[in-house]
């Protein structure tokens, strides 16, 4: 990890994996600091969270959580921000609240990738309009949907696969104590999880790339199928490396 500084997550009161994706080698030069921010959801911000996010601009959130999430936890933020509920698919309801849980992550990952592209449209064409400006995406713990969002920007980038990997794989050891509580719900509604499913293996993001590249060659290919114009794209590459 140390060989491309994969980042700790910022201290924050109420976050475990906010992260700046910024810094990593890119197409040309690095990922923009201070711009692209993961994690995982936002509901127990504290006040000093939300004065620390103001203070560095990040007043712009995409919440990919689905709605009953967002209904029972929804993100504490001020009205200082711009707010977007953009929902994909959560492992543990669907939006009928039927249970979904698939065998490994990468089958999660790819089903987003299959299934959610209007969604990932308009995550893209959000951060286009920022023209720079920050911008956080986040899910329950900043790991899955996150993790997918994530790839596909930095792999847009040309971020090497290895420190997509990498940072992908750091989310298990920042979430050890979300996890026990996301155990529990499962529990609750007596089902036992795979110890998968709450971990971040680097071997689901590999299988999630290769997908990705057996089925439409590249990150560009794939993104124009989901809807993202050639010209938004030339605008994401530009803002996301500096």
């Amino acid at each position: 990890m140390e060989k491309w500084n994969i980042k700790a997550p910022i201290v924050m009161d109420g976050t475990s994996n906010f992260r700046d994706l910024g810094g990593y080698p890119a197409n040309g030069g690095t990922i923009r600091k201070g711009c692209f921010y993961r994690s995982d959801a936002l509901h127990r911000l504290s006040e000093n969270d939300l004065s620390w996010m103001e203070e560095n601009k990040i007043t712009c959130v995409l919440d990919l959580r689905s709605r009953s999430e967002v209904e029972q936890s929804p993100d504490r933020i001020s009205e200082n921000f711009t707010y977007y509920s953009i929902p994909m698919s959560d492992r543990i309801n669907d939006e009928k609240g039927l249970l979904s849980i698939p065998e490994r992550l990468s089958d999660l990952y790819i089903t987003i990738l299959n299934t959610h592209q209007e969604k990932i449209r308009e995550v893209m064409e959000r951060i286009v309009e920022r023209k720079g400006e920050p911008v956080v995406f986040h899910c329950a713990v900043g790991k899955d949907r996150t993790g997918v969002i994530a790839m596909l920007l930095l792999r847009l980038a040309g971020v090497p696969e290895e420190i997509i990997v990498a940072d992908y794989s750091v989310s298990a050891e920042n979430m050890k104590s979300v996890f026990e509580e996301q155990r529990k719900i499962f529990q609750q509604k007596g089902i036992e999880v795979p110890e998968v499913l709450l971990s971040s293996p680097k071997e689901e993001m590999e299988k999630t790339l290769d997908y990705l590249k057996s089925t439409w060659g590249d990150v560009e290919t794939y993104l124009k199928e989901c809807g993202v114009e050639v010209e938004d794209l030339e605008k994401l590459k530009k803002i996301l490396v500096a």
